[in-house]
C-alpha cells in the first residue's frame, strides 16, 4: 500500500489506522509499517499517515521515552471508532510501559498476534464470554490458533516470586471454567508473561517449571529489553540480576 496526498486518504484507510491506535492504544510508524495492511509501506509513509490524521485531531502525538513519539486518539478519533472517550488523550506513565509491551509483544515480535477487544473475545469465544473477565486476551493465528493472556511485569524491582504467585491465580481462576479447560487441555491456550530483564525471564521461566499447576496452562516468559528505557531510575548499563 501507497500512502498517496493528506487529501486523497481513503476513508478505509483512516479507520484502519483508528482502529489500531484504538486497539493498543498507542502507535508508532515504524510499527504500521509491519502491519498486514500497511506491508508495502515505509515508516516515512506511516509518519506522514500519522501526521495526516494529527491535522484533521484525529490523533495527538505524545513523547515516549527518550525522543521518541507516540501517537493516541483525540476525542474526536474516539468518536469515530465508536469507542469511550477515556480511550483517547496521552496515557500515564504505568499505563504507556504496559501498552508498548503488548505492542511490541503482538506487532514486533517473532510473529503477529492480534489483541482481542471484549466484543471480538465474545464473538469468537462466546463460551469464555462473561463478566469480570481481565483485559490483554489475544489470538495466535500459528498453526491451529491458539488464545492467549497477556500479563505485563515491569517493575524493575518486584519480586519474581510475587508474578509466579499472580499468575498461578490466573491459572486456578481460568483452569476452573470449563470453556478455558478445553482450551488449555487442546494446547490452544496460553498466559504470556512480559517483562524486561532476559535474566528475570529466565528466573520466571525456572520458577514456573516447579510448580505443577503451572503445567496445566502454557505459560511463557517474554524478555522485552525496549522497557529498560522507560524505567529513569535505572540506568542501561550495569544491570544485575539481584537487582530483579
Amino acid at each position: 500500500m501507497t500512502i498517496g496526498t493528506k487529501s486523497a486518504l481513503s476513508g478505509e484507510l483512516v479507520d484502519s489506522t483508528l482502529s489500531h491506535v484504538a486497539r493498543y492504544r498507542l502507535t508508532m510508524p515504524a510499527v504500521l509499517s509491519r502491519l498486514r495492511q500497511f506491508s508495502t509501506a515505509k515508516p516515512r509513509e506511516m509518519e506522514t499517515l500519522l501526521n495526516s490524521l494529527t491535522d484533521r485531531s484525529l490523533v495527538a502525538a505524545a513523547p515516549l521515552v527518550q525522543r521518541q513519539r507516540y501517537w493516541h486518539l483525540t476525542a474526536l478519533g474516539a468518536r469515530r471508532c465508536g469507542v469511550p472517550e477515556n480511550y483517547s488523550g496521552p496515557l500515564s506513565e504505568p499505563a504507556k510501559i504496559k501498552a508498548y509491551a503488548v505492542l511490541q509483544f503482538c506487532c514486533l515480535g517473532d510473529r503477529p498476534r492480534h489483541l482481542l477487544t471484549g466484543a471480538e473475545l465474545g464473538q469468537h469465544f462466546p463460551n469464555l464470554q462473561r463478566p469480570g473477565l481481565p483485559a490483554g486476551y489475544y489470538f495466535d493465528p500459528h498453526g491451529a490458533g491458539s488464545l492467549g493472556l497477556i500479563r505485563v511485569d515491569a517493575g524493575h524491582t518486584g519480586r519474581w516470586d510475587r508474578v509466579i504467585q499472580s499468575v498461578r491465580e490466573d491459572i486456578s481462576s481460568h483452569c476452573n471454567q470449563a470453556g478455558f479447560r478445553k482450551l488449555a487441555q487442546a494446547g490452544r491456550f496460553e498466559i504470556t508473561v512480559l517483562t524486561t530483564f532476559i535474566q528475570k525471564a529466565q528466573r520466571l521461566t525456572d520458577g514456573f517449571a516447579l510448580h505443577a499447576d503451572a503445567r496445566r496452562i502454557s505459560v511463557r516468559v517474554v524478555a522485552i529489553p525496549e522497557l529498560l528505557s522507560f524505567i529513569s531510575s535505572i540506568p542501561r548499563k550495569g544491570v544485575t540480576t539481584n537487582t530483579l
